[in-house]
């Protein structure tokens, strides 16, 4: 298929420039530049599709390409209730409840509320493996004097999300964060997709830069986090925007 010419022709001068290195992500109809990494900088690129609406088959998987010789790896989704997972579960449980305390999330009407291990993803390196993962736990509004009309019954969402580094004999973690939502009632119990989901991980030294796609309503975000021997940390985030 032909490319969106305005989003083809910013490609061709991103990859034109001296010592840089081009994201993009491809749906399988066109590629959308995100970022650069320039002199060992990440930098943002205008990420934008055109106002031409195009429908991209549910079964395309977008894939994050580069220019140059920057390498990409795969990332694959763990499945749940696999050995894999069910190895991993426990870790990310207690990862999850760590947080909770930290954050003095652990209030007592929330003892009740199960913790779930929603999502795991994984790369394979030249340092190991490693494990992206979202957890969740959901706590029901519990007051009886909710006038419904205006304030209609919800559920309080506890999601953690983080990196694991799989070592010899043991998975060390690379950070976590957490975050409080309020959901209306009669939603599902667990998330349709994943808050970010991972598009390709890119080697850099001793560890590797993931590059994640987040979208909320209309809105489209791509977030790149460097995942070492420290905590995980955001290097850049790129909105998603009509040209």
């Amino acid at each position: 298929m032909t490319p969106d010419p305005i989003t083809f022709l910013l490609a061709v001068w991103l990859a034109a420039q001296p010592g840089s290195v081009t994201l993009a992500v491809d749906d399988g109809a066109r590629a959308v530049p995100i970022a650069r990494l320039v002199d060992g900088q990440w930098v943002g690129a205008r990420a934008c599709v055109s106002t031409v609406k195009t429908v991209t088959p549910r079964t395309v998987t977008e894939r994050l390409t580069t220019t140059g010789s920057q390498p990409v790896h795969a990332v694959r989704q763990v499945g749940p209730g696999t050995a894999e997972w069910l190895r991993l579960a426990p870790t990310i449980l207690r990862l999850f409840e760590q947080r909770e305390r930290e954050q003095s999330l652990a209030v007592a009407r929330t003892t009740v509320a199960l913790r779930v291990v929603d999502w795991i993803f994984a790369t394979e390196g030249a340092g190991g493996r490693t494990y992206y993962f979202e957890a969740s736990r959901r706590i029901a509004n519990t007051y009886v004097d909710v006038d419904v009309d205006v304030d209609p019954p919800g559920t309080l969402r506890i999601a953690v999300a983080g990196f694991l580094r799989d070592g010899p004999g043991s998975l060390t973690s690379r950070g976590t964060k957490s975050e409080l939502r309020w959901e209306e009632d009669g939603r599902p119990a667990g998330p349709a997709r994943p808050d970010l989901t991972p598009i390709g991980v890119l080697p850099r030294g001793s560890g590797s830069v993931w590059v994640m796609k987040g979208q909320s309503g209309a809105s489209t975000w791509f977030s790149l986090y460097e995942v070492g021997e420290g905590p995980a940390r955001t290097v850049l985030t790129t909105r998603l925007v009509e040209c």
